[in-house]
């Protein structure tokens, strides 16, 4: 079994101390060649791509298109209504969170492709096993374009005209760098917020009282969404390279050797959230670690507020009284906390049917 840290305060410190638990690793081994940028690296190599691609996560950036995930989330309600019954996973979570991605990164042109491959890309060619050739080949085409039709144009580029554009200290990136930048972009958050649009709803559908409360209290938002996150804890673990394999390559290293940061852990620590298996959007704000931790603190956690805020305020609006058609199929998992007590979580939403 693998070491394992965990604890509110230890996967903090462990999070944010990069030169014993490095990132300097790859990831996802099964599926894919290169690394993840910036989140598998440390710095100084880290710091210049998360500062060059920074500008597609600021406040500034999402926050314009407010108006159009709101009237993206006002169609998919009113397509839910009209439909009946509804799997919210399925006619609901996973198209919003593809529409507004197509909308963020200027690609409406790839709605249908990405809402194909389903929550995960790693699963995208629909046979259930994990497999890294479809968005390969989706990479190579979309790079290839933006390479041989260069497009410098601002008000009209998309997210692959940006990073084809990229340069570190000067000199373009390589295409595995572009690979790795565009994965974290299409793959990292996207099973995530599709679980935390689906958990909303099902809380509240079953609390009435915190739906009149937050219709009435939008300042109230990003808390309620910050208690779902943290409860959810949608990345369980995260691995790291202890002190023993730095410096060798990744043919060189066993990852079984390698460190996991167990976020759950931290997330349900009793000594910070007394009752954490309760799900309380009236709790005292305290920062939960479902978005990592220091520097390598998740770049995305804008454009999960902005986009779970605008669905909250359009289906708050107009409750559109969904109650469940059939129980929810929840697949619950189990953990252990820093004392060896157990954690009972929600791993994912197999399914939620709802109905008007």
């Amino acid at each position: 079994m693998r070491e394992e840290i965990r604890g509110y305060r230890e996967v903090r410190e462990a999070a944010k101390d990069f030169e014993t638990y490095s990132s300097d690793l790859q990831g996802d081994r099964d599926v894919r060649n290169y690394r993840q940028l910036p989140l598998e690296a440390d710095p100084p190599r880290h710091t210049a791509f998360r500062e060059a691609v920074q500008p597609l996560f600021m406040s500034d950036a999402i926050s314009k298109h407010t108006a159009k995930f709101e009237a993206l989330a006002q169609k998919l309600i009113d397509n839910a209504k009209a439909k009946g019954t509804i799997e919210v996973g399925k006619d609901i979570a996973l198209p919003y969170v593809i529409g507004c991605l197509t909308i963020i990164y200027n690609r409406p042109q790839d709605y249908d492709e990405w809402l194909a491959w389903g929550p995960d890309v790693w699963t995208a060619d629909g046979t259930g096993k994990r497999d890294g050739a479809t968005l390969q080949s989706y990479l190579d085409r979309v790079f290839d374009h933006a390479e041989s039709n260069v497009n410098r144009d601002l008000d009209t580029q998309d997210v692959w005209d940006f990073v084809s554009q990229i340069e570190i200290e000067g000199k373009p990136i390589a295409r595995t760098e572009m690979q790795g930048i565009a994965n974290v972009l299409l793959a990292g958050g996207r099973d995530t917020v599709i679980k935390l649009i689906t958990g909303l709803i099902w809380h509240l559908i079953g609390n009435q009282a915190d739906r009149e409360f937050l219709n009435e209290n939008h300042n109230w938002f990003n808390r309620t969404i910050g208690e779902m996150v943290r409860y959810l804890s949608p990345l369980p673990k995260m691995e790291r390279v202890p002190p023993a394999q730095h410096g060798l390559s990744d043919e060189e290293r066993d990852p079984q050797n390698y460190v996991l940061l167990n976020f759950v852990s931290a997330n349900y620590d009793r000594e910070i959230w007394p009752d954490a298996e309760r799900l309380d959007i009236h709790r005292d704000r305290i920062p939960h670690l479902a978005f990592g931790f220091g520097r390598h603190s998740c770049m995305g956690m804008n454009i999960t507020e902005h986009e779970a805020g605008a669905f909250l305020r359009v289906i708050l609006a107009n409750w559109p009284s969904w109650q469940f058609a059939r129980d929810p199929e929840i697949e619950w998992a189990q953990d252990l906390d820093k004392d060896g007590n157990p954690i009972r979580y929600i791993d994912r939403f197999n399914s939620l049917e709802v109905s008007v």
